[in-house]
């Protein structure tokens, strides 16, 4: 965040958002809505220590640029798939390969092979990941919970007559991805299934305080 301050003040006089760095466009883009809100306090405070040296109308429209610098290049992501097809397949993985942290998924089964691997590799990424899922499916036919498991990709299931049936994720805590799909070949090819993926902050939050009360309730794979 100060190094996108330190460029935004050091381009007071000739800053548009047509002639951002792409380094400093990267940096907004990483950041989530309170990062965002705290980047635009700080900028303000900046302002205010303007006013010995600039005029009132020059401090305004450069704070006017900065924060339509921040909402141009701020990450956005809402989009719905569907199957049958490989859409909603596609749409996960592709998000598993943009993940830069972490990686929470609540899901009841994965037999998907393909989707296994995949978090097999963001794991060697150096990927934090962790994933809940239900006990009865950790044993069922295709089950790629071993394997996953033997990667040493941290795991924890229920202990319960019942079936802990969530199916939802969080990548970095930035985006939340939730749905009828299962990780499973039949939901990919044959089954009438959906999935939202969205960066929305507030939903983003409940689905990461949901996953963490899980984690901690559940017991050890």
């Amino acid at each position: 965040m100060d190094s996108i301050i330190k460029y935004m003040t050091s381009n007071f006089e000739n800053l548009n958002g047509s002639t951002i760095d792409l380094k400093i466009i990267q940096k907004i883009n990483k950041l989530n809505r309170s990062d965002r809100a705290e980047l635009r306090n700080k900028l303000f405070e900046r302002a205010t220590f303007q006013e010995e040296t600039k005029n009132g109308e020059q401090i305004v429209k450069w704070l006017q640029n900065c924060f339509q610098i921040i909402d141009k290049y701020s990450f956005r992501f809402n989009n719905v798939f569907f199957s049958p097809g490989k859409e909603i397949k596609e749409s996960i993985a592709s998000i598993l390969r943009e993940a830069h942290s972490t990686i929470d998924l609540c899901v009841f089964t994965i037999t998907d092979n393909e989707l296994a691997k995949q978090i097999i590799d963001c794991h060697r990424r150096h990927i934090k990941v962790r994933i809940i899922t239900d006990d009865e499916k950790t044993t069922a036919k295709g089950s790629e919970i071993f394997k996953l498991e033997r990667a040493g990709i941290q795991i924890k299931i229920d202990h319960s007559h019942y079936h802990m049936h969530n199916k939802f994720g969080i990548i970095d805590n930035r985006i939340a991805f939730t749905g009828s799909f299962n990780w499973t070949y039949t939901a990919t090819k044959h089954n009438q299934e959906n999935l939202l993926a969205t960066s929305n902050f507030d939903i983003v939050n409940q689905y990461k305080d949901e996953f963490g009360r899980l984690w901690n309730e559940m017991f050890n794979f």
